[in-house]
């Protein structure tokens, strides 16, 4: 690869990164910081809620099948539940990490601390979900820009709908940001 695109695609990335940011903190005057609220009490055997959320959320419509899909999705990668994974994600994300592959990715990975704090429907049928979480893992197992043990993540995922229920189509590295907690 040549010098010259080497720096575009540097350029590029970090073209990308600045306007997620912008974006961010664009989104960030829009809705003011309020208090995430449990969504439940935890069980006493059992585990502790993993999603909170910002009172506004409540009132989106859609708001209890996001609630269910993100807490599958996080509990599968948690408790390393490959078959319950595959429900929550677009057929394309578990076709590109089968079994194998993501039981190797997700090995050490423990995520917690998430809050959902926007859903934003689009005119095509999909959802925007706007959240954050907290992951840790074995830093060779996290991002090679940041091998740390633990990442504080910013996300905007799409739910799709397939198969007659919405589906995340995570997985695009210019909708997420993250740093070393």
């Amino acid at each position: 690869m040549s010098i010259r695109r080497v720096l575009a695609v540097v350029l590029l990335a970090v073209v990308v990164l600045a306007a997620a940011a912008a974006g961010g903190l664009a989104l960030r005057r829009l809705y003011p910081d309020a208090a995430p609220e449990r969504t439940e009490q935890p069980a006493p055997d059992g585990p502790e809620p993993l999603i909170t959320f910002r009172p506004d959320v409540l009132a989106h419509p859609d708001f209890p099948t996001v609630r269910w899909v993100l807490e599958t999705y996080f509990n599968a990668i948690n408790f390393r539940q490959y078959d319950t994974w595959k429900t929550t994600v677009v057929r394309a994300k578990w076709r590109e990490l089968p079994e194998k592959t993501w039981r190797q990715a997700y090995s050490s990975t423990h995520d917690g601390d998430v809050v959902l704090q926007r859903i934003e429907p689009d005119p095509d049928g999909t959802l925007r979900v706007m959240l954050t979480f907290t992951s840790t893992q074995d830093p060779d197992k996290a991002p090679s820009s940041a091998p740390s043990p633990c990442l504080r993540w910013n996300v905007v995922w799409l739910l799709v709908p397939e198969d007659g229920a919405f589906k995340l189509d995570v997985g695009n590295t210019a909708n997420s940001i993250f740093q070393p907690c």
